[in-house]
């Protein structure tokens, strides 16, 4: 096949386009650029990189070609020792960049996916998630008015939904709350922020209000850990360290506020994902098939030593995908995760999360493949990913970018 390199140069260099950009950093084999060179490389700005169509292997007459083999070469993330004076001067440009979108009358959306792609600094996120999950309008003149809206319809519908006995609940509406109630103290239990009283009532509040209005699905373990990401980045704003705050120190209606917004916004994200939560869970089912399909593509031998070892993907990758990895990363980590999700517009958090975890798994292809099934299983269940940070995830989001342009421009190779 002309695509193929297969001595296993070629790799990609890492690389960011200027102007914030999707990066291409990581390295895939067995894929030519249009000069045949057997490589992608750019010293500058774009050189070297003409169209995603040169990434898709194909035959001699054009058509898709049924296997692909990718090769990628990530290893274990560490942390730089140093920030170089360019690596200062790009943050910098990034950060003006989002501050000059931020700051226009009108948002545009397009430019700010693009460069939220690469990360949001924290002052930003709370504004920027808001954009992109299209709570907050892109309209300047039309924000105060729009949110002051939606804060009120959320205060209102606590006495209605909130304030009343148990006795005035149907049997489901006490389950619900019964469930949300015991999952609760079990959410993000290393993180005390999330087990304050404050936060806690707020957590209680908005899952139950939400599964009461959206009864497809009602409420389902693993809604709990979506929320907590929002509730971090939006009380931000407010104090100068979230995770040590004590939230009783604020003022009661910036608390609501923060409540009102997160609910609001977990509706958002929830409406582009919500059959992971309807009955059966067949988005969540659909995404570990798509795992399970993309490994075999990419790396065979670790593919075929789960079978062997008789290891279902189900077993530990269900969890990976109803809780968005917010249980296998650190929440510090995440923020800049879901950064690129929500920048990758309605596709984030289904789509390329199944990149992510494709990554994830060829990360540690080698030490799984020395394993026998129970430590396999003990292993993915406790990924030695604790004091990961942002300097860990991005390039694993960037060699899911590739792996997303190279798969889903040539979706024969996933069927």
């Amino acid at each position: 096949m002309e695509s193929a390199d297969e001595s296993g140069s070629g790799f990609f260099k890492r690389w960011r386009k200027s102007g914030g950009e999707k990066p291409l950093p990581g390295s895939v084999k067995a894929v030519q650029s249009h000069n045949n060179n057997g490589s992608l490389t750019s010293s500058k700005s774009g050189e070297g990189l003409s169209s995603y169509s040169s990434l898709v292997p194909t035959t001699k007459q054009g058509a898709v070609s049924s296997t692909v083999e990718v090769s990628l070469d990530i290893g274990t993330p560490s942390k730089p020792n140093t920030t170089s004076p360019r690596q200062l001067t790009q943050k910098t440009y990034h950060y003006n960049k989002i501050e000059q979108l931020l700051s226009a009358d009108n948002v545009d959306l397009n430019a700010l996916r693009k460069l939220s792609w690469n990360g949001v600094p924290s002052e930003f996120r709370p504004m920027v998630w808001q954009l992109l999950l299209g709570y907050m309008p892109t309209n300047k003149s039309r924000r105060d008015t729009a949110i002051s809206r939606k804060r009120r319809e959320y205060f209102d519908s606590i006495p209605i939904y909130c304030n009343i006995t148990d006795e005035e609940r149907t049997s489901q509406e006490g389950e619900t709350l019964r469930q949300i109630l015991v999952d609760l103290p079990r959410t993000s239990p290393n993180t005390p922020f999330f087990h304050q009283a404050a936060i806690q009532k707020a957590m209680e509040r908005i899952l139950y209000i939400w599964s009461i209005r959206h009864p497809a699905s009602g409420y389902v373990q693993g809604m709990n850990d979506l929320l907590t990401p929002i509730l971090l980045v939006f009380m931000h704003p407010y104090v100068e360290d979230v995770l040590r705050c004590d939230v009783d120190s604020l003022n009661d209606q910036t608390v609501l506020s923060v409540e009102a917004d997160s609910y609001w916004c977990l509706t958002k994200l929830m409406d582009n994902i919500q059959d992971h939560y309807t009955f059966s869970q067949p988005g969540l089912q659909r995404m570990v098939l798509r795992l399970e399909d993309l490994i075999r593509r990419i790396d065979i031998d670790l593919h075929q030593h789960f079978q062997e070892q008789c290891v279902q993907y189900m077993q530990f990758a269900f969890r990976w995908m109803n809780c968005v990895l917010l249980r296998e990363i650190p929440l510090r980590a995440i923020l800049r995760v879901w950064d690129t999700y929500l920048s990758e517009e309605r596709t984030g958090f289904e789509n390329f999360h199944v990149y992510v975890c494709a990554v994830l798994l060829k990360m540690y292809s080698e030490n799984l493949r020395s394993m026998q099934f129970q430590d396999i299983l003990l292993f993915l269940q406790d990924l030695p990913t604790s004091e990961w940070g942002e300097e860990e995830v991005e390039p694993i989001l960037s060699q899911a970018y590739i792996l997303s342009h190279l798969f889903d421009e040539s979706p024969s190779h996933l069927s």
